[in-house]
């Protein structure tokens, strides 16, 4: 059972349309921090002096917040679709982030790889955040935040997967259809009687 999470690696990404990942997905090296967010809707409703039942609206949110010492020129173009003409990066004012499906790595206290995925996210844009040289060089990181939607259907679709390798289930080339998937058939995962799942 895992106890702790740490490390950020094996960043890797995919431009989605219509809901597949028909391109090659590319590798984002330079990460530093990940952290992603879930919110789930939850409410009380009081009845007879008391809390009565707990209702739940599903998943209402999820964000995943990036850390990367350089969100290069390719990556700008494939996330943004921002043009580079003569070695200059043209910022379009109407300019609309593409569908992202993203993953990465993390470890648990015996090394097993817990890989964690947004499914669909569109990305806000890295501002540039730099200063003086006074003796070692501190860079700073750029930032970016994806907001996900569901893929597949807006009410049932999925939004994130996570998996882990401390499962006997776990099947990483599986897992790495589902959330790339260059096919209908890749993309859907189904629960079996049993509770496992097929793809």
């Amino acid at each position: 059972m895992t106890k702790v999470k740490f490390g950020v690696s094996h960043a890797e990404y995919g431009v989605v349309k219509g809901d597949l990942v028909t391109d090659e997905t590319k590798k984002l090296p330079g990460m530093t921090s990940a952290t992603l967010e879930i919110t789930a809707e939850v409410k009380t409703l009081a009845a007879d002096d008391g809390p009565y039942v707990t209702v739940s609206g599903g998943i209402s949110e999820a964000k995943l917040s990036l850390e990367n010492y350089d969100i290069g020129p390719d990556a700008q173009k494939d996330f943004y679709g921002i043009e580079t003409v003569g070695g200059v990066a043209l910022y379009n004012k109407s300019l609309v982030p593409n569908d992202i499906a993203f993953l990465l790595k993390t470890r648990d206290e015996e090394g097993k790889g817990i890989w964690v995925a947004v499914l669909k996210a569109k990305f806000t844009l890295p501002g540039i955040d730099v200063k003086t040289v006074d003796g070692t060089p501190d860079p700073t990181a750029d930032k970016i935040e994806g907001t996900a939607a569901p893929r597949g259907d807006s009410d049932t679709g999925n939004m994130i997967l996570i998996g882990r390798e401390s499962d006997p289930d776990f099947n990483f080339e599986q897992f790495h259809k589902w959330v790339f998937p260059k096919t209908s058939d890749e993309a859907e995962i189904t629960v079996t009687p049993a509770g496992g799942v097929q793809g």
